[in-house]
């Protein structure tokens, strides 16, 4: 399990890396509530943008921690650019951005950073520069293993929903359950918030850790937010826990096996319980009815 003290510099650079990626989903994808055309998808050896539209092509970046390289796809080629320690976010930036240019594809994206400490545009940053071959890869798998147990949980409701994906800004694994009930409580300044948190909804993901939490952590987000009448005294399984200054369920967790993320699971399904009641969401029971689509290889397999 990788402890943030760890990896903070390391976790810093792909954060912003990641940045460049979403920046150029944001200007090239069609616009969906909640922010959810910009999320990168999380892939069997890293992370990517998916499939973006420009005029009458079509490009992807994506990020390959198994090969430590990102790559820049177009419909004409595929090239390549090492990731490595010493490398900085400006240079890999300027890099993409030759690529693109080359293939035709001119995307002009706002180039500072966002949700983060330090506003140092891309094509000017050169203090973000670490990479580690294996840290990566111990990164990556703990993204598999949340991704794994997000969607165990979230994908048999029958509801609008956001599927698990990386988000950019906050760099956390995270998906959604919407209700139809519009609820705005960011004024309209706050770009990113007032149109995230514009409706109701419960979030569910994960992050890897920040000052207050030594490493990969689960939460449990309502919008509208909690009042003082939540009661707070809820039985989560071994691990979680209401957490009072951020008001959101939390479990924190340093094994990647089975019997954790059946935890994490049972944690989601309390939690989703929880809140949905508190928030008066009244679907009929609509939304729990059961799929009557016979289980596949992998879920008969699953032990969670």
């Amino acid at each position: 399990m990788l402890l943030l003290s760890e990896w903070k510099k390391e976790k810093e650079t792909l954060h912003h890396l990641s940045q460049i990626l979403g920046k150029y989903k944001l200007e090239s994808r069609f616009k969906e509530p909640q922010w959810a055309h910009v999320i990168l998808d999380v892939n069997t050896v890293g992370f990517t943008t998916g499939i973006l539209f420009y005029n009458d092509t079509t490009y992807e970046i994506a990020v390959n921690l198994r090969d430590d390289r990102i790559e820049v796809i177009t419909e004409n080629e595929t090239e390549y650019i090492t990731l490595e320690d010493g490398k900085s976010i400006k240079d890999y930036y300027l890099a993409i951005d030759k690529i693109l240019l080359k293939n035709g594809i001119i995307v002009n994206i706002n180039k500072k950073p966002q949700e983060v400490p330090d506003k140092t545009l891309f094509d000017e940053d050169i203090d973000h520069h670490h990479y580690n071959s294996e840290i990566s890869k111990k990164f990556l798998k703990i993204m598999h293993f949340g991704l794994k147990a997000l969607s165990k949980f979230i994908s048999p409701y029958r509801t609008r929903k956001v599927k698990p994906g990386l988000f950019w800004g906050t760099f956390d694994i995270s998906c959604l359950i919407n209700y139809n009930q519009l609820q705005k409580s960011f004024d309209e300044s706050m770009v990113i918030e007032h149109n995230a948190f514009d409706e109701h909804f419960i979030e569910f993901g994960f992050w890897f850790g920040d000052d207050n939490f030594k490493g990969p952590t689960f939460f449990i987000l309502p919008h509208p937010f909690l009042g003082d009448d939540f009661n707070r005294n809820v039985k989560l399984p071994e691990g979680g826990y209401f957490y009072e200054p951020l008001k959101e369920f939390m479990f924190e967790f340093d094994k990647l096996d089975d019997k954790t993320a059946k935890n994490i699971v049972e944690f989601l399904r309390i939690g989703y319980k929880e809140f949905k009641t508190y928030l008066n969401w009244n679907d009929g029971g609509y939304c729990s009815i059961p799929l009557n689509i016979k289980d596949n290889e992998m879920e008969l397999n699953c032990e969670f």
